[in-house]
């Protein structure tokens, strides 16, 4: 049977993934932080005839993370998907940004992400799928103003992958972004156009359907690619006037 590890899968999306994954079959990891084990959540994964695992995961915590990964030291994971992030409004007044809060970002939408790739590359390679998927954001490429602590983030995030999957790319491991589309929650006023459940059957379909020709690149929730970076890797020559 195969097995996903979700980050932040108690959210609006990690719960719709942690459903997903589970009716298709899967063994699923679900973490979150303790306060967002909401009892709909838990009474889920306790119905769930222990195909559903709950682990209090705080991910940017080093040693936190270290235990869970020790905890599922024989366990292949097939897909590492990291969901939890932080999106908080800031920086509407150019010259009065939070800098604090750009830190709590990074730490949790960039780092978060990173420490997770790292601790849980052993249980990946040893799966058969071997593929770490992080959600981004397409705001990270957008030139709107605001959230741009967040945006940045998830600039961030996307080359963070990017770099993995370049790292990883000799074990076979798949390493990409996904954007979940604009999903209706209570953090925009349920404004969204697509239900938690519906950007999750969609990212579930990007992921399954992975080769390895797609290591390294941002998918939409329908499958399609978006930019990352550029992918000129020779010096560009540039005329001189």
């Amino acid at each position: 049977m195969e097995s996903v590890l979700i980050t932040g899968a108690a959210g609006h999306v990690g719960f719709a993934l942690t459903q997903k994954f589970f009716h298709e079959g899967w063994r699923v990891f679900a973490t979150c932080l303790p306060k967002d084990r909401m009892p709909a959540f838990t009474e889920f994964a306790e119905h769930s005839q222990g195909r559903v695992r709950m682990f209090d995961l705080d991910i940017t915590d080093a040693q936190n993370i270290a235990s869970v990964a020790t905890t599922l030291k024989n366990e292949p994971i097939d897909v590492l998907f990291n969901v939890a992030g932080l999106t908080v409004q800031s920086d509407i007044v150019f010259g009065q940004t939070d800098y604090d809060l750009w830190d709590k970002h990074f730490a949790i939408n960039t780092k978060g992400p990173m420490r997770m790739c790292e601790a849980f590359a052993p249980h990946v390679i040893a799966s058969k799928r071997k593929v770490m998927m992080t959600i981004s954001s397409r705001m990270g490429a957008k030139p709107n103003y605001g959230f741009v602590g967040y945006r940045a983030t998830k600039s961030a995030v996307s080359q963070v992958m990017f770099q993995v999957g370049l790292a990883l790319k000799d074990k076979g491991v798949i390493a990409a972004a996904c954007h979940p589309g604009w999903v209706r929650t209570k953090n925009n006023d349920n404004k969204g156009s697509l239900s938690p459940e519906q950007s999750a059957a969609m990212l579930y379909n990007v992921v399954v359907n992975l080769t390895p020709e797609d290591n390294f690149k941002f998918f939409d929730p329908d499958g399609t690619t978006l930019p990352l970076v550029t992918q000129q890797t020779q010096p560009k020559p540039y005329a001189m006037t």
